[in-house]
């Protein structure tokens, strides 16, 4: 009957009931997770930027630092070239001696400068004579 009817569907509202409780709680852990997660995403992002800040930074860095190691380079092939042009036979100075292994990084002493003196006397033993052999 209609009372038999009602009392299940009565049955049937509260089971429901329970049910719709149990979802609600399901509901709000999944909340609270997500709420969690959102923060843990906003603290991420946070170090993200940071680092793409530093990551820009240290690559700028790195460019300058390039830009100026091939400026070195550049300037110090063009002076190695010119030190080998300046080093050919025909434009060896008096200052070249001085860059020669007896004399260079030393401080000229009387001694040295006596030696270097004598060194350019004999030299001129041979003003006029065709040397024609090598050492």
């Amino acid at each position: 009957t209609l009372k038999g009817v009602l009392n299940v569907t009565q049955e049937e509202v509260n089971t429901t009931r329970e049910e719709l409780g149990t979802v609600k709680g399901v509901l709000n852990v999944t909340q609270e997770e997500l709420n969690s997660t959102q923060e843990e995403l906003g603290t991420v992002k946070g170090e993200l930027e940071r680092t793409e800040s530093e990551l820009q930074t240290e690559s700028a860095q790195h460019n300058k630092t390039g830009e100026k190691l091939d400026t070195c380079s550049t300037s110090l092939t063009s002076t190695l070239t010119q030190l080998e042009g300046a080093r050919t036979f025909h434009n060896i100075t008096r200052w070249d001696v001085l860059y020669t292994t007896p004399y260079f990084n030393k401080v000229l002493t009387e001694e040295l400068f006596q030696q270097l003196s004598s060194s350019w006397g004999m030299l001129g033993k041979f003003v006029g004579v065709n040397i024609t052999e090598g050492v």
